[in-house]
């Protein structure tokens, strides 16, 4: 009987226990109501709960109750609460505030800025959506085309070309850098439990891959960007978008998935032939004929962009990418010249066949960022996509100087002209504001165009100084907002000192002497490999001994032709 009796007073201390604390969590869900109701801090409030801040932290941070008695108010619950934030949530709609998709700031200029310099700057290099569908959902607070994860990430890449310094909320200032964790934080606690098939979800994992790159994080960006592969391709059942919106992101992130592994030098993850037809379910109309319009700083149109037909051309571009990328580093067996001699037509008709707006500026002054990127057979990517397929023949052994002389002359042609609109660029748009992949284009350039040359260039020419005091400062400028551009800066500097032949004037060998080196940890992070260099030792394994003399003798019969 006395076990029992201690018992039950032992459970009723417990049940006690319970209630007081039960009574506790009701009167600080009763003040952050109150607080919701009466308080100006009611959007921080929102961005607090949103944010996952227990109740107790909230009320720490109100410091004082907002009722002198909470207690003495009618009954509130849980429930209340969830209702005051839709509330919120319905008024920001309304008021079509772009607040609605972002917990990282209330500073509605702010989200729209970023959003819009990710539009101008980035998105037209990389089309990883259907802007005109996205815009109009972003505005209407529609998900669609549009998703919390997708316009964090936006404006995470958005911070790498912001230039001004921006305040958060309240009175505290916000660097660009913490900005930006903010939103990389946001963006990667709301994919936590996401749906991995849903397209803005892709999209989003897509962009991620720019930021992290953008930041030096090579290894992790490139983890960012297989799981939006492997989840697009693993995608089934109806899709969520258009089929047209749909195609497009499909190849935004297979172009964009080949791009990177073309500049890293490893096989593509890609299971799409080289052959398939790009934008199938896009009206062929609608890319030939009708330009997207680039946008201004509000994210408005102002002027043709042709940023469809720029994605299109990229795509097709890139199958042929993909194409080197199989035979240089797959397991196809010895690359021989009817391969090499087929890739090399088919960029040589890509280029010819460039649209007029994409081929060549409409006027003089149409200088947008992904026309540069992409004009004519002047496009930088097209540029290295050729050095990077012809510049192995040069490493063979069994060739001959005439041979060696003519593939030289070619990968020459085209480093010098990649090289001026790597020039043209900088001199329109500054190097602050430029896809990070044109960074390692930016390299591969310098560098052929250093190291192909039959005979090193002498301290009089300064040819070599050119390239080289260009790439530095191209890419210390662009380290301001691309930290990946200092790791490559530093490779750069270390590659050409490596080169012995190569002389320079007492002034450039002091500067890429005083070079920051990087740590090998951190190349590896960044690069993903060791060097931004092409892996010759792994691609001459796969390469027909006799490829360089067959394929110069079969351009040399056919100059011989078209001159007879």
């Amino acid at each position: 009987m006395l076990a029992e009796i201690e018992r039950l007073r032992t459970e009723n201390n417990h049940l006690a226990q319970r209630n007081c604390a039960l009574d506790e969590q009701y009167d600080l869900i009763q003040r952050v109501v109150q607080s919701l109701r009466y308080s100006k801090q009611s959007d921080e409030i929102i961005h607090r709960l949103k944010r996952g801040e227990s109740h107790q932290s909230i009320v720490d941070w109100l410091g004082r109750p907002m009722l002198p008695s909470l207690r003495d108010v009618s009954l509130e619950s849980e429930q209340q609460l969830n209702m005051a934030i839709d509330q919120y949530r319905q008024y920001w709609v309304e008021s079509r505030d772009p607040c609605y998709w972002t917990n990282v700031t209330r500073d509605g200029i702010l989200i729209e800025h970023l959003v819009a310099l990710y539009l101008i700057w980035v998105h037209p290099s990389h089309t990883l959506f259907d802007d005109e569908q996205f815009m109009f959902c972003f505005r209407n607070c529609q998900d669609t085309y549009c998703s919390p994860p997708l316009v964090n990430a936006m404006c995470a890449m958005g911070c790498h070309v912001l230039r001004s310094e921006w305040r958060g909320d309240g009175d505290v200032g916000k660097g660009i850098n913490y900005l930006q964790s903010k939103f990389i934080d946001e963006v990667e606690g709301l994919l936590v439990d996401s749906e991995a098939s849903k397209m803005t979800n892709i999209q989003t994992w897509a962009i991620m891959f720019l930021v992290e790159l953008s930041l030096g994080n090579g290894l992790k960006a490139t983890a960012h960007l297989r799981f939006a592969t492997e989840s697009l391709m693993e995608k089934v059942g109806p899709n969520e978008q258009a089929d047209a919106s749909a195609q497009i992101s499909f190849w935004g992130v297979l172009t964009l998935t080949i791009a990177w592994s073309a500049l890293i030098y490893q096989k593509t993850n890609v299971p799409v032939s080289p052959y398939a037809r790009v934008f199938d379910d896009v009206p062929m109309d609608q890319v030939n004929q009708q330009p997207w319009s680039q946008r201004d700083a509000s994210g408005d149109c102002n002027d043709d962009g042709y940023n469809l037909a720029s994605a299109y051309e990229q795509a097709k571009l890139h199958r042929l990418a993909h194409e080197i990328a199989l035979a240089y580093y797959g397991i196809r067996g010895k690359f021989a010249v009817e391969l090499m001699i087929m890739i090399y037509d088919r960029l040589l008709s890509w280029r010819k066949e460039l649209p007029m707006g994409v081929r060549e500026p409409v006027t003089e002054d149409d200088t947008s960022p992904h026309l540069l990127f992409l004009q004519h057979g002047h496009s930088i990517q097209y540029h290295v996509t050729v050095i990077q397929a012809l510049r192995p023949m040069l490493h063979l052994q069994d060739t001959s100087e005439t041979s060696e002389q003519d593939i030289r002359d070619i990968i020459l042609e085209h480093a010098r002209t990649g090289f001026g609109y790597l020039q043209k660029y900088h001199e329109k748009h500054t190097c602050n504001r430029q896809s990070p992949l044109q960074l390692f284009c930016t390299v591969h350039i310098c560098d052929a165009l250093i190291k192909c040359n039959n005979e090193p260039p002498s301290d009089n020419d300064g040819f070599a100084t050119e390239a080289i005091e260009f790439a530095l400062g191209n890419l210390d400028e662009a380290q301001v907002g691309f930290p990946i551009a200092g790791i490559l800066r530093a490779s750069f500097a270390q590659a050409m000192l490596e080169f012995k032949s190569l002389s320079l004037p007492d002034r450039v060998r002091r500067r890429l002497e005083e070079t920051a080196p990087c740590a090998p940890h951190l190349i590896q992070n960044a690069l993903t490999r060791s060097t931004y260099q092409q892996p010759m030792g792994q691609v001459l394994a796969m390469l027909d001994p006799s490829l360089q003399r067959d394929f110069a003798a079969v351009l040399r019969k056919r100059r011989e032709s078209d001159e007879g």
